[in-house]
């Protein structure tokens, strides 16, 4: 279905708070009152990041729910050999000021497109995931069926960890893990990487489902492969690949 867009807006923030998720990956939490700001769950903004004296403009997708309003948060997790991620996760302070512009992408969930949702990501692809399992919680929305199947290398760097859990608790949201290089002795969740067998297991009747993929490129495209052969429809797959 097609959407209406929402209005392009772009404004300076400050930096409420820096919220350390994993040791590699912050949330920047961004004041917005007052700025007449609206977006779909899913949906990105672009950042300029200043850096040795330039300006880097880079897309990060909203963590934080459309009904949060007045705070905007973007989770960021810092790459090797990144520049705007280093800047974000390791000198970036409460009270600075940065140019947000948004929103964008295609990548977006609403109730009237589908009821039954599955969400699989890989590391940092959580965050839009995120921002939909968070506007599911604080609108209610019971009548939704949402599994969220989560990959990532360490126990350590699962973002968003005890929250997760919380709303694991919910009736209608199922959160599963799976780690693939290194497991604590106390893990009861899967190893190794998403697959056929896990999904089966976990989803009920594959094919009647919506899908929203997001995580490296070549995550996305192995996901996608996997429910094309478990019988999904293309138009039922939504990707989002994170470099």
């Amino acid at each position: 279905m097609e959407l209406p867009k929402k209005p392009l807006r772009e404004f300076k923030a400050k930096v409420l708070r820096v919220i350390t998720e994993t040791p590699t990956t912050k949330t920047l939490v961004f004041d917005t009152e007052g700025v007449d700001f609206d977006f779909y769950p899913g949906q990105y903004v672009m950042l300029s990041v200043p850096y040795a004296g330039e300006l880097l403009r880079r897309a990060y997708s909203i963590a934080s729910p459309p009904s949060q309003k007045g705070r905007l948060e973007l989770t960021v997790k810092r790459t090797p050999n990144g520049r705007a991620s280093v800047v974000l996760t390791q000198q970036t302070q409460e009270g600075q000021e940065f140019l947000i512009k948004g929103p964008y992408g295609k990548f977006v969930w609403v109730p009237e497109m589908g009821h039954r949702i599955v969400l699989i990501g890989a590391g940092s692809g959580i965050v839009p995931l995120m921002c939909i399992l968070r506007h599911i919680a604080s609108e209610g929305l019971e009548q939704v069926r949402a599994t969220l199947l989560y990959s990532n290398t360490h126990y350590e760097e699962i973002i968003y960890r005890e929250e997760l859990e919380r709303l694991g608790r919910l009736p209608n949201v199922k959160v599963v893990h799976t780690l693939t290089r290194s497991q604590p002795a106390h893990w009861e969740g899967y190893v190794g990487r998403i697959n056929a067998h896990m999904l089966l297991r976990e989803v009920e009747d594959v094919p009647n489902h919506l899908y929203y993929l997001c995580g490296p490129p070549q995550f996305v495209e192995d996901m996608a492969v996997m429910l094309a052969e478990l019988g999904v429809e293309k138009s039922n797959i939504k990707k989002e690949k994170y470099d």
